[in-house]
């Protein structure tokens, strides 16, 4: 379930219930509801770490530091790289890789097909094939692919750039 489906749960049965006897801290309620939605958080000098990982729903993927899988989204532009999901209803479900400065070190990928792309509001987005990628908010745990084909747009991305599909 995504961070917002339970702080939305939690604040309507706050305010249809009885006051509670204790109330749960910020940082509770945060590790409770999972990963954060909306862009990765990229602090001065990170590197943004990509690795090909398999999945058993699709095969080959590329993956975050954390082993999510990726995804890009079929509508984006690929020469030059550029990204349709721009608006925070997009965002929040679809969070854009960042890597501040430009830096992403590519461990198992073809270092010709790992770059940035800058977003409008300045931060490098990470591109493997001139494919803007993301990670996809309901992907509940490492390895996860749930992301992949839905609205027959957004795909796991394979080492090569393209669709991942099982060979």
């Amino acid at each position: 379930m995504s961070r917002f489906a339970v702080l939305a749960l939690i604040a309507c049965l706050g305010a249809c219930s009885s006051p509670p006897e204790e109330t749960a801290s910020l940082e509770a309620l945060e590790a409770a509801s999972g990963p954060v939605a909306g862009p990765t958080k990229v602090l001065p000098g990170d590197i943004a770490k990509l690795q090909v990982e398999q999945s058993p729903a699709v095969g080959p993927v590329v993956a975050d530091r954390q082993h999510y899988t990726l995804y890009f989204n079929a509508k984006d532009g690929t020469n030059p790289p550029s990204s349709t999901c721009l608006e925070p209803e997009c965002t929040l479900v679809w969070p854009p890789l960042l890597a501040a400065g430009g830096k992403v070190e590519a461990t198992g990928l073809d270092q010709k097909l790992v770059g940035t792309m800058k977003r409008p509001d300045g931060l490098e987005q990470v591109t493997i094939g001139g494919r803007p990628v993301y990670r996809y908010v309901d992907d509940e745990q490492a390895g996860d692919a749930a992301g992949h084909g839905v609205d027959d747009r957004w795909f796991a991305i394979a080492p090569n750039g393209a669709k991942a599909s099982r060979p």
